[in-house]
């Protein structure tokens, strides 16, 4: 209410604070379409502001909101998810270095590695561990294990592939890391151990297979 209220009465700036936060809100209670039309009001209203480093800040806050919201919505592999990441990434190379650069790599990384073009995939995926490991963040080498042992899956590396998942297993913790099903869309907890089922039968170990999925099943 309060943002449509300021957009009405012509304060743009504080308008689009509003949106942004009532994106947020309806992310958080998984009302998806309703978070992308109040995102997707704000990113119009920001389009007639200034053109300032604190406006290119604002709409890559608001993007990398939107993406997860998008892929739960449109699919992994839209063309809006594709869209709303690669504006995000330009907008990181025009702010500089930013704490969102890895959670937009993400979301390409989501994209390409579901239109099963690979080779962009693995390098994004590769590009995520190496920037987890600079940061030396462990929720960022969760992610990014992930992505990692899922492609190498995909491209049939499954050894090096299982390597990584297990490594996510051994980051993931349920309470600290539970809102990562909000920022990038999906549970890294739930797709480690869910692909480490698909790599374990692929190397050959059923029992152990059948085990991850019903550890995958019940943290879902």
């Amino acid at each position: 209410m309060l943002a449509h209220h300021y957009t009405e009465a012509g304060l743009a700036q504080q308008a689009v604070g509003y949106w942004q936060w009532a994106g947020q809100r309806a992310i958080e209670r998984s009302a998806n379409a309703e978070a992308i039309s109040h995102l997707t009001k704000g990113l119009e209203l920001l389009t007639t502001l200034p053109d300032t480093p604190e406006r290119a800040q604002q709409e890559l806050a608001m993007l990398t909101i939107l993406g997860p919201a998008l892929i739960d919505t449109k699919g992994q592999a839209s063309p809006d998810v594709l869209q709303a990441y690669a504006r995000a990434r330009a907008l990181c190379q025009q702010v500089g270095e930013t704490p969102q650069l890895f959670q937009v790599l993400r979301g390409l990384w989501l994209f390409y590695v579901l239109r099963l073009e690979l080779r962009t995939a693995q390098e994004l995926a590769e590009h995520l561990l190496s920037l987890a490991q600079h940061v030396g963040d462990p929720a960022l080498r969760l992610e990014a294990h992930y992505a990692l042992g899922a492609t190498l899956n995909y491209v049939g590396a499954f050894a090096a592939a299982q390597v990584h998942l297990e490594q996510g297993i051994a980051l993931y913790d349920a309470q600290q890391h539970r809102a990562h099903a909000f920022r990038y869309g999906q549970d890294p907890g739930v797709f480690c151990r869910g692909y480490a089922a698909v790599t374990l039968w692929w190397l050959g170990y059923p029992d152990q297979a059948l085990q991850r999925s019903y550890e995958a099943l019940t943290l879902a």
